[in-house]
Parts: structure tokens; C-alpha cells; sequence
């Protein structure tokens, strides 16, 4: 009661739908894409074997994923391109880069598919997930990494466009995620 509340959002548009494929029995997926601004959402059902490959439809090789069980509470799974695909961190706590095959099966994604292992947080059998896909556009959105150097202004990084929303979290050591963006202080 009288929180301010925040919120970004993005359309996907048009939808999509039909089988993963990959290792184990293929399962029904469903979503929304839009490839102008490189992003998809994907709602799957998990198969629970590892190498099990989820469409994604951006014609583009996604730089950062977030997948969430819908069926019970776990944790907000993401792959970070520059981590690579045998690393993950959660969206949901502050721990640093973990190292798991069982995650995203140490494939990295093509500009169809991306692959999870048999971990349940993304690939239990017969369970429901979301992913949210991200790709780079030149110009509208970049995935990428820095590092620090100690200094008060910080290293510059060099986007090509005037962000809107800027996500970052330390991968190294424990430490929390931070949101800047135009509209708020």
C-alpha cells in the first residue's frame, strides 16, 4: 500500500508455436517473437533430458536467456553470452557465475535453438517453463561485458546508442543485480 512501483516491458508480437526437438522426446512450445528488437518469450514444457532444444525464432544467436518454472518455485536461470554456456547465473539472488553442464548442457545457442540439460530449474519432464530470449540489434539493445577498474567514473563501454535500461551484476563474487534507466533517479 502507497509503494511506488516500477516496471519495464517489452512486445514480442507475433506468435509462434510447435515442437522442440534435440535429445528425448519432443514437446509442445508455444511464444511470441519479435525480431526487429531481438527479443522472444517462450513458454515450453520440459522433457527432463539433457541436449533437449528449445526454438526461439529470432534468426538470431541469443546473447541472454532467462528461463522460470511456471509449475513451482525455483530459480530465474540465465545465460550470459560472455559467461559461456557452461556457466549461469540467478536472476532471483547475488551469487556469483556458478558452473553447471546440467544447465544449459554446455551448448551455446544458435540463431534457431538454445539447449538445456536435465536440471530441473529448466528442463524437468512434463513441466511447465517461460524463457525470455534476448539478441543483440545494432543500435537498439547490446548483451555484453566489462571490467572494472577501480576508478570513480569507471572503464567506458561503448554501446552505439543511448541506453533506456542498463542491467549489471558482478559475476566474480557475490553481490546484488542493479537496474539504471531514463526515468528514474
Amino acid at each position: 500500500n502507497g509503494a511506488t512501483i516500477c516496471s519495464w516491458n517489452w512486445l514480442a508480437g507475433t506468435s509462434v508455436s510447435g515442437t522442440s526437438t534435440g535429445s528425448g522426446t519432443g514437446k509442445a512450445y508455444s511464444g511470441s517473437v519479435n525480431t526487429t528488437s531481438g527479443f522472444s518469450i517462450i513458454k515450453y514444457l520440459g522433457n527432463g533430458s539433457s541436449g533437449h532444444t528449445i526454438p526461439h525464432h529470432l534468426s538470431a544467436v541469443p546473447q541472454f536467456i532467462v528461463v522460470k518454472s511456471l509449475d513451482r518455485g525455483t530459480n530465474w536461470i540465465t545465460y550470459q553470452a560472455p559467461l559461456g554456456a557452461g556457466k549461469f547465473l540467478r536472476l532471483n539472488q547475488t551469487n556469483a557465475e556458478s558452473t553447471s553442464s546440467s544447465r544449459w548442457n554446455d551448448t551455446t545457442p544458435t540463431s534457431t535453438v538454445f539447449t538445456v540439460g536435465n536440471d530441473g530449474d529448466l528442463n524437468n519432464n512434463d513441466e511447465n517453463y517461460i524463457a525470455y530470449i534476448i539478441a543483440n540489434v545494432q543500435g537498439y539493445s547490446k548483451i555484453g561485458s566489462y571490467t572494472g577498474n577501480g576508478n570513480a567514473d569507471g572503464p567506458f563501454t561503448y554501446l552505439g546508442f543511448k541506453p533506456a535500461f542498463v542491467m549489471i551484476k558482478r559475476t566474480d563474487v557475490s553481490k546484488n543485480w542493479y537496474i539504471n534507466d531514463n526515468l528514474r533517479d
